[in-house]
């Protein structure tokens, strides 16, 4: 069970992270029962997904808030704004990197936990209460769509997108693992109702598409159980899918990207995935985390002299008044991680202890920066050094399970996982 929700929720977070919600183009005369949207609106939404992309969240709430005003019985802009004050809230926390979600402390607390009493993480007030009104909202008018006609695809597509949403959301802000679980299904069965209807919606395969390829990237013998249950996938179906929403150059097609961008890493292709991310960083010249993406998987593939230079390029930034000059927490934590990959613990150590001392340095990013830096000095076999730093950590608020993990690093030294 671990295995499988683990691997579910870390690929539809590759997907989520990036993306704003998309829509069907219309192509054809709306019916007036239909919840297909208008041209005008879908023109809305690629302007505020552009924006998205490149991190201007002031316009792309702007343009979403239109959509809200031009057409308030449509579901599209409370989600889209919704969305987007999710995306921001997450770039503030520094969630926007998918390497975090790879990370076995990122799921602290679900292993042996039950759905009846979860609790998850706090979040910030204002922002779970905005999000949460507006996905109310966009949830009764996608059921009024779907109550008044049944056969339209459309309107199951904007039902399944809420759920979609919600699940990311809760995964990623507030980590609650089984409810975001229960709405991840909720929107691919939507889905497939969709492709059902409709089978060249092709939007509606990102969701579908990593399902397959997730289920079918489960070990034979999880496979065999699951499938007694009605539940099968194929990953290389999946990977069909999403290929199929570029090929017909769907609303989503970059989303679709972003996914088969973790998929080709996970499938040992790295040239694939990195060729979508030097496409990315120059669509989106703003977006500095596709650079650091960059970086990072050029470092996975071992090209650590690319891989540093990318890193050293965007710390350059610090003096100027762009994107990665506002999150040099992260990237001095990401570059951090890639020189221990290749065993500079020093240098590794020292990018580690000047994230968590960056002016706007992220409470949690700051405390699991001085906590893996006291594992960077243990593997250094600097003992005295490491176990400052977990001391350090065991005063700070819990983050993940950074306390534990600083207890056992004071009892015995760290060894890196096999």
């Amino acid at each position: 069970m671990r295995y499988i929700t683990k691997t579910a929720v870390s690929l539809a977070l590759i997907l989520s992270l990036f993306c704003a919600i998309q829509a069907q183009p219309a192509s054809t005369p709306t019916p007036q029962s239909s919840a297909e949207p208008p041209q005008e609106l879908i023109e809305l939404r690629r302007t505020g997904y552009a924006a998205n992309y490149n991190l201007d969240y002031a316009t792309a709430r702007a343009k979403f808030e239109e959509i809200r005003k031009r057409w308030p019985q449509h579901p599209a802009g409370d989600l889209y704004v919704a969305n987007i004050i999710w995306l921001e809230h997450l770039y503030k926390l520094r969630r926007l990197q998918t390497g975090l979600y790879q990370n076995e402390s990122f799921y602290a607390g679900f292993e042996g936990s039950k759905e009846e009493g979860e609790t998850g993480d706090s979040v910030e007030t204002k922002v779970d209460k905005e999000f949460r009104a507006l996905m109310a909202s966009a949830k009764t008018k996608a059921l009024t769509l779907v109550n008044a006609n049944r056969n339209d695809p459309h309107a199951k597509y904007y039902l399944g997108a809420v759920y979609s949403v919600l699940a990311a959301y809760e995964a990623s802000t507030a980590r609650k693992f089984w409810s975001a679980l229960r709405n991840g299904s909720k929107g691919i069965d939507a889905h497939q109702q969709v492709l059902k209807l409709k089978p060249d919606y092709y939007d509606a395969y990102l969701s579908v598409g990593l399902y397959d390829y997730v289920i079918g990237n489960l070990p034979f013998p999880v496979k065999a159980l699951i499938a007694m249950g009605g539940v099968r996938g194929n990953k290389e179906r999946g990977i069909r899918q999403l290929n199929s929403i570029i090929e017909h150059n769907a609303e989503n097609a970059d989303d679709a990207r972003v996914m088969l961008i973790g998929i080709y890493q996970n499938e040992n292709k790295p040239e694939a995935a990195l060729a979508i991310l030097k496409d990315f960083t120059s669509r989106y010249p703003n977006n500095f985390l596709f650079r650091l993406e960059l970086a990072s998987a050029l470092s996975q593939q071992n090209r650590k002299d690319e891989a540093f230079a990318a890193f050293e390029s965007l710390i350059k930034e610090a003096g100027t008044n762009s994107p990665a000059a506002k999150s040099m927490d992260l990237i001095r934590y990401q570059y951090a991680e890639s020189l221990a990959k290749q065993q500079s613990f020093d240098k590794a150590a020292e990018q580690f202890l000047a994230a968590s001392k960056e002016p706007n340095a992220e409470a949690g990013l700051a405390t699991m920066a001085l906590l893996r830096a006291g594992q960077i000095y243990d593997l250094a076999s600097k003992r005295d050094e490491a176990v400052a730093q977990y001391k350090v950590v065991s005063t700070r608020p819990n983050v993940y399970d950074s306390r534990d993990q600083a207890q056992k690093g004071l009892k015995q030294p760290y060894k890196k996982a096999d």
